[in-house]
């Protein structure tokens, strides 16, 4: 539902502070204590709902979300709580090993809180379809699909373009890679873009984690694929001491590499 009063009306001082995608994603600093959040919409998805199912289930520190509504533009908009804390990726730097091994732990605990959210079919947390927005899973980005109840519906659904494909070398490398695809439930609630951006740190502590926009209920093994890292480099210093704490899934790491390989060779061919 919405506020009564629009709050760029309301608050006409307020503060532009986030501004991507030509300005269809905007962040507004309200100056109370608020921010003002407008994205397109996402069918079937609202952030409050996701809040509320960790904050009852979970000790993991999430914004208050005070309004959220969607126009007949299909634009979704959040009035929310202002949280004291910055990016993790604006002082990761400047920590010393102590406030890292800290900041990590805290953020392995809370990973390992959200694996205890779980659900029987891989989907949104309404129940609707998968928001892939990366193309982890399906081929594009910003692909939805789903919900899928087994693996092999997964499966069907991440080789859709490539059973179309006509080639008898392609048909033999499906066969082959399906045994060796990882079991994928219980799916269970994955923030999917849980970057050191999203995570918001003072004093040494998380005191939120934001952005839940596209969390979903996915594959047992997907956070663990997300923080693998593309390479070594100290950039990624992070990402690796996090991975390190979180259960492992090496057959992923073979397995999405071949279905990578396939998709790639496929794109080729066509």
């Amino acid at each position: 539902m919405p506020p009564p009063v629009h709050p760029l009306t309301l608050f006409p001082e307020a503060r532009l502070i986030y501004n991507c995608n030509d300005g269809l994603r905007q962040i507004y600093d309200l100056g109370n204590g608020h921010l003002y959040k407008f994205r397109p919409h996402r069918d079937g998805i609202y952030e409050s709902d996701i809040h509320a199912l960790i904050k009852s289930t979970t000790t993991i520190p999430v914004p208050d979300i005070y309004y959220e509504w969607v126009t007949v533009e299909h634009i979704h908009h959040l009035i929310m709580e202002k949280i004291d804390g910055a990016p993790l990726d604006a002082v990761w730097g400047h920590l010393d090993t102590t406030s890292e091994e800290s900041i990590v732990l805290q953020l392995i605990i809370y990973l390992k809180e959200l694996r205890t959210i779980t659900s029987s079919s891989i989907g949104s947390v309404s129940g609707g379809p998968l928001q892939d927005t990366y193309g982890f899973l399906f081929e594009g980005k910003n692909t939805s699909r789903g919900p899928f109840t087994d693996d092999q519906s997964l499966w069907l659904a991440m080789t859709s373009r490539l059973r179309g494909n006509p080639s008898r070398a392609m048909k033999q490398a499906l066969l082959s890679l399906r045994p060796s695809m990882p079991e994928c439930f219980p799916a269970v609630l994955t923030h999917a873009d849980l970057h050191p951006g999203n995570i918001l740190v003072r004093d040494g502590n998380i005191v939120a984690i934001i952005d839940w926009e596209i969390a979903g209920f996915f594959p047992i093994w997907m956070e663990y694929l997300h923080y693998l890292p593309a390479s070594n480099g100290p950039e990624l210093r992070f990402e690796d001491k996090v991975l390190k704490g979180m259960e492992a899934y090496p057959a992923v790491t073979q397995f999405m590499a071949v279905l990578g390989g396939l998709r790639l060779w496929d794109t080729v061919i066509a």
